[in-house]
């Protein structure tokens, strides 16, 4: 499923994702991933955010949540996906899309 979303730069972020039908169990990795383009590095060394979340899933939902640090890129469009990683090996893509980063005033006070 694709969709697009809008973050601003600098700005804490917090993001919810249906995985209904894939149920997740203990140890289960889900992968939030953002870079500038599509590429074939198997590493992700060329995202600009990788966030793993092991927590913050609640029934058929999965809560991210992106700190001031993690969205300071500068504003453009990018490339997103969500992936949930099972610990029996089995991955399972959940969402995908472009991703807009919205230019911000005040910058101060990302550290």
């Amino acid at each position: 499923m694709a969709k697009n979303l809008t973050f601003y730069r600098g700005a804490t972020q917090t993001f919810n994702a249906r995985i209904r039908p894939i149920e997740l169990e203990p140890g289960d990795i889900v992968y939030f991933t953002v870079k500038a383009n599509y590429d074939d590095d198997m590493t992700d060394s060329s995202a600009l955010i990788k966030k793993d979340v092991t927590a913050s899933i609640a029934g058929d939902t999965i809560s991210f949540e992106l700190t001031p640090q993690e969205t300071n890129i500068l504003p453009g469009r990018y490339v997103y996906d969500i992936v949930a990683n099972f610990t029996d090996n089995g991955r399972v893509p959940i969402l995908n899309g472009k991703l807009k980063i919205t230019p911000a005033v005040t910058l101060r006070g990302i550290e």
